[in-house]
């Protein structure tokens, strides 16, 4: 599916590229993001040796290829995008948040769709008492990745969303364990609202979410 060849290309960028920048670390040039991009690229023709140089450009049209066929694949699914969103979620990730899922209506409870993304908690018993502990992971790791970068652009788009506004608290302070906690919080309660629109147990403004493309 189109979703899973945008994230294929995606790894394979991200392993070619740190090819790269491992080389440069062992060479003592430091760590240099997107090292194939022309303005790194012009920046390394003069700081490093000619022999690096040779190596680094056996991926250097690989990378660049990469590069586009991904923002051609982002252009793809943003297109093929139909229907109301929250305000704040691409077209991309509406997208790839959809085929992962494939049929919202398969699920019938809101733990069964949380655990479809690993978010809900791992829980154990001991006698008559119950712990709860850090998130299971056992789901889609991709769905996951998804919803992890949707909670970050729903802070900032939709602040009035019910479940930001609930670690707002959390989220303005310095605290990164307690930060993580939140986001996770967030993501959980956002897969399940998601599936409650989409399958229409809630409405948009139930939630204080702002939609587009209604």
């Amino acid at each position: 599916m189109a979703s899973r060849q945008h994230d294929q290309l995606v790894e394979e960028r991200k392993r070619l590229g740190a090819k790269g920048n491992a080389m440069l670390l062992s060479q003592g040039f430091g760590s240099w993001s997107n090292w194939w991009r022309r303005k790194a690229w012009t920046q390394l023709s003069s700081l490093v040796p000619q022999w690096l140089l040779e190596r680094l450009k056996i991926w250097v049209d690989v990378l660049k290829l990469l590069d586009e066929k991904i923002s051609q694949a982002k252009a793809a699914l943003a297109r093929a995008c139909t229907g109301p969103r929250p305000k704040g979620v691409g077209g991309l990730s509406q997208m790839q948040l959809q085929s992962e899922v494939l049929d919202w209506s398969l699920y019938t409870n809101r733990r069964k769709i949380a655990c479809l993304a690993g978010m809900v908690p791992s829980e154990w018993s001991t006698g008559d008492k119950e712990r709860r502990g850090s998130i299971t992971k056992v789901g889609v790791p991709a769905l996951r990745r998804i919803i992890v970068e949707m909670v970050w652009r729903m802070v900032l788009f939709q602040p009035q969303y019910k479940a930001v506004q609930k670690w707002q608290e959390v989220l303005r302070g310095t605290n990164p364990a307690l930060k993580k906690k939140a986001v996770v919080a967030i993501g959980r309660q956002l897969m399940v609202d998601l599936w409650r629109l989409q399958t229409g147990r809630v409405t948009a403004q139930e939630l204080n979410l702002v939609m587009i493309g209604a």
